[in-house]
This record gives structure tokens, C-alpha cells and sequence, in this order.
């Protein structure tokens, strides 16, 4: 009888069956929701009106990580995506191995199909942008691929807008000087695939490429440029490079795995013009120490300074930004806006040991606040932690680096002078085949032993050894604790003594000759 009757309804069964209200037991607001077996259940149009409405801005990791734990919250909820780009939510980390061609298509990248979305039952525009927003009335304008504009009703909505490339005032740098806009073309960033399919055009073996900024994504893109074949000139405007993640004296082994693989940098230089006529030919520099001037010829040249949230949209709507001037949210990634969330690089949050507010920049951050704002914007209960630690690694070169927690510049900023301990061991035993250098940095509180932060470098096994104290800072460990860890062992694998816990010993062995009794 339930069977005929639904094809009896045309495509409104096939509404019903893709919502899953054809079921007693649905309820909302204590009525049952339209079910054709029962004359007192909810017509069809008013449960389009009580379905919870969801719009996700923006469709990267953050966006598309939110709209599946939306899902998983909420069943019948009609979530929408808008997003800028032309493709579903992809792995932007992966870029620069896509220009080197590690891996073999940058479509490979693309972690979230459309097909995979419409099987969530998750709507997307691509191709698509919201130009405003009314809080008021919970409704987002959003302009369509095809020029045309709609009004998107909202019960919650979701600011995943990323961040955009920061590009420093180099002249030359945009197709029209001294007004940002198109790049001069040979000029490039990287922040999508078509910034990725732009620089392997003009990359290729015996090309001259040079790159502007030598953080994390700076140097993988080096190194995707190395391995093209280019030869690769860094300009770097601090004295080393990766010192937003690691301390000088770790980042020095960095630097000196870029000179071995022959790819030339320049730290203490600023860039200040970039010349060429109908395509950008080079980039002149200061030397900051001397003022000497310098002209680097290249054949593509790659701006890698850094990045800035996406907050206009944001503003728009009312939302406060802080410090760092990106948007702040609170533990459920609410906006001070009702009903308005916010995920990934557009948001601060603060940091865990010294509480200040921080842009949050990582992919992994950005799903972590993407799972808790899904929920919440579909009506659960999550909670981030009080703060974040800002882990990160990065390895190319050769040369793994790997850190949680501020760096001893931040701490000692925060007023912290921390101690240190600094050790050098090995990842294997002495007489086992094939073992590494390895150097480990703890950080600790001068009073307590608390664990801070840590910094590995080497050439491998580096990253998991993070995360043990990822573990032991987010537990509250101190270096007493940490240094008496039980760590697995098999010569194959890892020494009996861990590097880890050796490092912390360090740290211990100094407390106790701070003691009284240790100095009288």
C-alpha cells in the first residue's frame, strides 16, 4: 500500500525520500513532519520551512569539512555551498607537488567531487560569490556564475572564505602600477590550481626562476621549481628562512640543505622592483645590511610572503575582527553576529600557551573549526579547545622540520624567557644500517618545567615525534614527566632511548642546578 501510494506522487516522492521525512518518527517542534499516512503531519511547504537552511561561503577545506558535519548533524537540513573557484573543495597544501609533479594531475588534488557532495545531498555553486549578506533578515545575496543574482534564505551561515596571497609593495608587481589587481605577467603567487597551472607554463629545465619569500610555501615551491629543472634563486627578507616556525639556530639547517641542492639564497634582501616589458624579466633587491643594490634575471618569479584573511564579506555583515584583523569567534566558531560562523585563515583564535590571539593558518586548524561550526550551525553543541598550538611541518630539500608551540621569540614576547634544552641524537641505534641525524628543542617555563614547545629537524621520522608532544603540551607534561616516557623500541625502528626524551632530560638536569640546594 506505502509503495503505490508513493508513485502515485510523482517527484514529490523522489523530495521526500532524498530528505528522509517518509517515516513516522520525524519530528520538529513537536509535530511530525509530512507524512502522507497521516492527516495531522506537516504539508510539504510548510517542511521546507521548518528544514534548517545552512549556507557555507566559501568551498576549500574548511567549507566543505563544515557542510559534512552539517550532514551528520542534522539529516534534513538543506545545506549550499558557494564557491569562487571553478573547482569543488581541493588540497591547496598539495600545490606546489602538483608544479613538480610529484603529483601527476592537479585535478588529483581535488578531495571533494561533486559527485561525492550531491550523494550528502549537498548543494554547490561554483563559479558563484556572495556580495552581501543581511543579518537582519538572514538572507545572502549570491551572484551566479552566470552574472545573475538570487537571494539565499538562511537559518545559519558559514564564513569559510580562506585567504587571499599578500603581495608587499613591489613596484612592478602588478600589471597596473601602484593599484593591486592582475600580476604582471611572468608574476606569480600561489594560492589555487590556476595559479599552479600558471607557473609549470613557464618552468621547465634551464629556466631561470626566482622566489620572493622563504617560508613554508616559499621553499616547497623552490623545490617544485628545483626539480622542474629551473634554477632557483630565494630572496628573503629576514636573516633565515622558516623563522615564523622554527628558532635561527634550527632554521640554519634548513638553509644549508638549500645550498646543497645547489638552489641559491639571499636572506636580509628586499625586493623593491620587478622589471620587464611585455613579461617580467627580473627583480631588483636591497641588500639590508649594505644598501647595495642587486638585479636577479628570471623567467618566472613566484611572490611567497604570506597570506591575508578574506574578511570583507565579514565586515559586511557586522562581525568583529581583532588583533590580528581577522574575524574572532568563540569556542563554538560563532561570530559576535547571531547565527553567523566563521572557519580557517579568515578567523583568530587564541594561541595555547601564551593566549594571544592568533591568525589561524593551517589546513588542520581550519577543519578542526570547520567539524565544530557543521555541528552547531545544524543546531548541536561543539567546542574547540581553549587554544591551538599552531603544529606544523614542512620537509623539502631533504630536510624534515617539524614544531608546536611559539617559537623562543614569541615566548620571550609574551614575557617568557623559556629554558632550553637542545640535543642531537639519531633515529636508529649506532650499529643499525641507515640511520639519520636528528636534533630536538624543548622549550620549557623556567619555574615549573611546563612544556612549551618543541622543534625537531632531520632528515627523517621527524613529524610523528611532533605529535608525542603535541600530546604531552596539550596534557600539561612537564619535562620531568615527559623525560621518563616509555617509548617503543626495535632497531629497525628507534633507538632504546628516544632523541625526545633525552632533550627534555636536558632541560631537567638544568632545572635542578637552578635549585638552592644545587647552587649552595
Amino acid at each position: 500500500m506505502r509503495k503505490w501510494f508513493i508513485s502515485l506522487l510523482g517527484p514529490f516522492s523522489t523530495q521526500w525520500r532524498l530528505s528522509g521525512i517518509i517515516s513516522s518518527g520525524h519530528r520538529q517542534k513537536g509535530r511530525e513532519l509530512f507524512n502522507p499516512f497521516n492527516p495531522h503531519s506537516v504539508g510539504c511547504k510548510e517542511w521546507a520551512r521548518l528544514a534548517k537552511r545552512i549556507v557555507i561561503v566559501g568551498g576549500g577545506c574548511g567549507g566543505g569539512t563544515a557542510a559534512q558535519f552539517a550532514r551528520k548533524t542534522d539529516r534534513n537540513a538543506e545545506i549550499t555551498i558557494i564557491e569562487r573557484e571553478t573547482y569543488p573543495q581541493y588540497s591547496r597544501c598539495g600545490l606546489p607537488y602538483g608544479i613538480s609533479g610529484v603529483i601527476p594531475e592537479l585535478t588529483n588534488l581535488i578531495e571533494a567531487p561533486e559527485e561525492r557532495l550531491r550523494r550528502s545531498r549537498i548543494g554547490i555553486l561554483l563559479g558563484a560569490d556572495v556580495a552581501r549578506v543581511d543579518p537582519v533578515g538572514k538572507i545572502a545575496n549570491v551572484v551566479k556564475a552566470d552574472g545573475s543574482e538570487v537571494e539565499m534564505p538562511y537559518d545559519s551561515i558559514i564564513l569559510a572564505t580562506g585567504a587571499s596571497a599578500s603581495v608587499p609593495a613591489v613596484k612592478g608587481a602588478f600589471l597596473e602600477d601602484g593599484r593591486e589587481g592582475p600580476l604582471r605577467p611572468g608574476v606569480f603567487v600561489l594560492r589555487t590550481i590556476e595559479d599552479a597551472r600558471g607557473i609549470q607554463s613557464l618552468a621547465s629545465k634551464g629556466k631561470r626562476a626566482v622566489v620572493i619569500g622563504a617560508g613554508l610555501v616559499g621553499l616547497e615551491v623552490a623545490e617544485a621549481l628545483m626539480i622542474r629543472g629551473c634554477k632557483v634563486t630565494i630572496i628573503e627578507y629576514l636573516s633565515n628562512c622558516i623563522l615564523a616556525m622554527v628558532d635561527d639556530d634550527m632554521a640554519q639547517m634548513m638553509a644549508s640543505a638549500i645550498a646543497r641542492d645547489g638552489v641559491k639564497m639571499f636572506t636580509e634582501y628586499q625586493a623593491t622592483e620587478i622589471l620587464g616589458e611585455e613579461r617580467a624579466n627580473c627583480v631588483v633587491a636591497n641588500d639590508r645590511k649594505t644598501g647595495e643594490e642587486r638585479t636577479f634575471y628570471a623567467d618566472v618569479i613566484v611572490i611567497a610572503t604570506g597570506q591575508r584573511g578574506e574578511t570583507a564579506l565579514a565586515k559586511q555583515i557586522g562581525c568583529e575582527t581583532g588583533q590580528t584583523k581577522q574575524v574572532v569567534v568563540d569556542d563554538r566558531c560563532e561570530t559576535r553576529i547571531k547565527d553567523v560562523y566563521a572557519v580557517g585563515d579568515c578567523t583568530e583564535y587564541p594561541e595555547i600557551i601564551t593566549g594571544k590571539p592568533t591568525a589561524s593558518g593551517l589546513g588542520t586548524i581550519a577543519v578542526k573549526m570547520a567539524i565544530v561550526a557543521g555541528v552547531n550551525a545544524a543546531g548541536g553543541d561543539e567546542r574547540l579547545p581553549k587554544g591551538f598550538l599552531q603544529t606544523r611541518a614542512t620537509e623539502p630539500f631533504g630536510c624534515q622540520v617539524a614544531a608546536t608551540g611559539p617559537t623562543t621569540v614569541q615566548l620571550e614576547k609574551a614575557g617568557i624567557k623559556p629554558l632550553v634544552g637542545k640535543v642531537r641524537g639519531f633515529t636508529l641505534p649506532d650499529y643499525f644500517p641507515g640511520r639519520k641525524e636528528i636534533f630536538v628543542k624543548v622549550l620549557a617555563h623556567p619555574e615549573n618545567g611546563r612544556i612549551l614547545a618543541a622543534q625537531i629537524v632531520g632528515e627523517s621520522r621527524v613529524h610523528m615525534r611532533i605529535n608525542a608532544f603535541v600530546a604531552a603540551i596539550q596534557s600539561g607534561m612537564t619535562v620531568h614527566d615527559f623525560s621518563k616516557l616509555e617509548t617503543a623500541y626495535c632497531p629497525p625502528a628507534a633507538p632504546t632511548i628516544d632523541v625526545i626524551t633525552i632533550a627534555c632530560e636536558a632541560v631537567r638536569l638544568k632545572m635542578d642546578r637552578m635549585k638552592p640546594s644545587a647552587r649552595a
